[in-house]
C-alpha cells in the first residue's frame, strides 16, 4: 500500500528550499551489449506498463491514478517515477510487481522529470522551480529557484550540470548539482520545451516553439563546453520530444502537430527524413541502437535506417478493471546511461518483409 507524504511548504518550491500483440516486421537480433531489455511506457492517464524489448510481452503494470506528465527511471530498472502533473504528485512504482510504493504530494503542479546518471538525485520541473528529490529515501532535499516555467530537463553525463528549459524566457537554464543553484543562461528564443543531451555530454538539444498561427518549431543546439548555440534549423509545426542516437550522429524529434517525426542530422543540421508516424514521444535507451515511438494503444521501435522493426500492442483489458479506459502511450523511459557505458555496434534485422503476429490474452 502506498504511504503517501505531504511535502507542503518545500515544494512552495521557492519558498523553504490489452490483449497484448506483436506486429513484427523484422527479426530482432542486436549485436550491442547494452541493448535495453525493458521499456517503461506511461500512458496519459498515468498508467503504466512494463515492455520487453525483445518480444513486446508486458512484464508488468501500474496504475498511478494521475494523470502524467513526466517519468524517469533509476539507474538500475528498480523504480519508476512518474510524475503525475496536474495533481502535483510524484509517483514511486516497483515496475516488477507494478507496486505504487509511495506517493509525494507538492501542492503545486509538476511538469518533467530527470534522473541523475548516477542515481542520487531525481530533478522534477515545477512552476517557477526545480524539486531536486533523494530517490533512496524518497523525500524532497532542494528546491532550485529558475526564471519562468521550466519544463524539459537534462543531465550531463558527468552528474554535475543539470540542464533546464525556461519556456516562458526563451532560456536554458544552467544548474551546478552540487551546490543545486543556477549559474547561468543560454538564450534560445521562443518557447524551449524538451531537451536532449548528447551521450558524449558535448552538445545539448533544445526544441522549442514560437508564438503564432502555426506554432512554427525550432530545434537548436548548444555546445556544453562553452554554453553558446552552434545551431538552429525550422523544424516545422510545435515541438516535441527529442532522442539522441548513441553515436551521437542523428536526432529525433516528435511533431506531434503535424504527425511526424523528424530525422536530423547531427553534424549539419538538416532534416535528413521526415516519418508519417504520429507519437507525442522519442526516445533511445543509453548504447542500444534501436528507436521507440509511443505510438498510442502501440509502442513502435525502428531500426538504425528507419525501418520499423516491431509494433507492439499494449495491454488493455487488464487495466480497464479499476478505471475504465482505453491505454494511450504519452512517453517512454529508459534508465540513465552510466560514464563508460558501451555504444551500440549495430542492429540486424533478416532480410524478410513478412509479417507475423501473436496474441496474448485480454
Amino acid at each position: 500500500m502506498a504511504k503517501p507524504r505531504l511535502v507542503a511548504a518545500v515544494l512552495a518550491l521557492s519558498a523553504a528550499i490489452a490483449a497484448m500483440g506483436v506486429e513484427q516486421r523484422h527479426e530482432i537480433t542486436t549485436t550491442s551489449a547494452a541493448a535495453a531489455p525493458r521499456a517503461y511506457v506511461v500512458g496519459k492517464t498515468g498508467l503504466v506498463q512494463v515492455v520487453d524489448t525483445t518480444n513486446g510481452s508486458v512484464l508488468a503494470h501500474a496504475d498511478t491514478a494521475g494523470r502524467a506528465t513526466g517519468v524517469a527511471v533509476s539507474p538500475d530498472g528498480q523504480r519508476v517515477y512518474v510524475i503525475n502533473g496536474w495533481t502535483g504528485v510524484i509517483t514511486e512504482v516497483d515496475p516488477f510487481t507494478g507496486a505504487v510504493l509511495n506517493r509525494l504530494f507538492t501542492q503545486v503542479q509538476l511538469s518533467h522529470a530527470a534522473m541523475r546518471p548516477d542515481g542520487q538525485r531525481l530533478y522534477v520541473s515545477a512552476s517557477g522551480s526545480v524539486a531536486v528529490v533523494d530517490p533512496h529515501n524518497f523525500r524532497l532535499v532542494a528546491a532550485v529557484k529558475v526564471p519562468g516555467q521550466p519544463q524539459g530537463l537534462a543531465v550531463h553525463p558527468n552528474n554535475q550540470v543539470l540542464y533546464v528549459a525556461n519556456a516562458q524566457d526563451g532560456t536554458v537554464g544552467v544548474v551546478d548539482t552540487a551546490t543545486a543553484f543556477q549559474t547561468s543562461t543560454v538564450q534560445v528564443g521562443g518557447l524551449p520545451q524538451y531537451l536532449a543531451i548528447s551521450p558524449d555530454g558535448k552538445r545539448l538539444y533544445v526544441s522549442s516553439m514560437r508564438l503564432g498561427e502555426k506554432t512554427p518549431g525550432t530545434l537548436s543546439v548548444i555546445d556544453t563546453t562553452t554554453n553558446r548555440v552552434v545551431g538552429t534549423m525550422s523544424v516545422g509545426r510545435g515541438a516535441g520530444s527529442v532522442a539522441v542516437t548513441p553515436d551521437g550522429a542523428t536526432v529525433y524529434l516528435t511533431l506531434p502537430k503535424e504527425r511526424s517525426v523528424a530525422v536530423i542530422d547531427a553534424a549539419t543540421m538538416t532534416l535528413r527524413e521526415r516519418l508519417p508516424i504520429d507519437a507525442p514521444s522519442v526516445a533511445i535507451a543509453p548504447g542500444d541502437p534501436r528507436v521507440f515511438l509511443a505510438t498510442g494503444t502501440t509502442t513502435t521501435v525502428l531500426d538504425s535506417s528507419n525501418a520499423v522493426l516491431a509494433t507492439y500492442r499494449m495491454r488493455s483489458g487488464e487495466l480497464e478493471e479499476a478505471r475504465p479506459r482505453q491505454f494511450d502511450a504519452a512517453m517512454i523511459a529508459f534508465p540513465p546511461g552510466q560514464p563508460g557505458q558501451p555504444t551500440a555496434t549495430g542492429l540486424r534485422s533478416s532480410s524478410s518483409r513478412s509479417s507475423s503476429q501473436s496474441t496474448g490474452s485480454s
